[in-house]
């Protein structure tokens, strides 16, 4: 009897070592950070009206982890931090987004768009793959297209400036 109560008391505190040892594991540590950084200027125009210009900032800062050289011929090495890799992801808005309204015309649409420097009316005709040929007058065609919230944005080349220059416009 004592032989079964010395057995059943060994196999049950190996069970519990065995269970707390393997209930220790930890996740590893991610070794990354996220930092938004938000700038809004606020502008004030000559006729009172109020233009808000945000830029936000989206900074991902992570560190490579290395083990230390030093340490190849030991059991416990000691860990070396490099130098940090940073992505930065930017978004601009405004609240001087202009307006559009629509009408269709049986091959696409007449579209007006109303924004400070005044309305522009144009033919848009729709392309395959959800984008849009937005003719302007004679040599001012760009592109556009529709997002998730039935904005209108239009894509136009500079070559001025050799840039694309987005513009929203807003549902009337």
């Amino acid at each position: 009897m004592r032989t079964l109560k010395i057995l059943t008391t060994t196999v049950f505190m190996s069970c519990a070592a065995i269970v707390s040892a393997q209930s220790d594991e930890s996740k590893p540590k991610e070794n990354s950070s996220k930092e938004t950084i938000t700038k809004i200027t606020r502008i004030k125009g000559p006729n009172g009206e109020e233009k808000i210009i945000k830029k936000q900032e989206v900074v991902t800062k992570k560190s490579k982890i290395k083990l230390n050289p030093g340490d190849e011929d030991k059991t416990n090495q000691t860990a070396i931090y490099e130098d940090e890799e940073v992505k930065v992801q930017q978004s601009h808005s405004s609240s001087d987004i202009g307006t559009y309204s629509k009408i269709s015309d049986g091959k696409g649409y007449r579209m007006t768009f109303i924004d400070k420097s005044g309305n522009k009316v144009s033919k848009v005709r729709k392309l395959s793959s959800g984008y849009y040929n937005v003719n302007m007058g004679e040599k001012d065609n760009c592109l556009g297209y529709f997002d998730k919230d039935q904005n209108f944005i239009l894509e136009k080349y500079d070559a001025n400036s050799d840039k694309i220059i987005t513009t929203i416009y807003k549902s009337n």
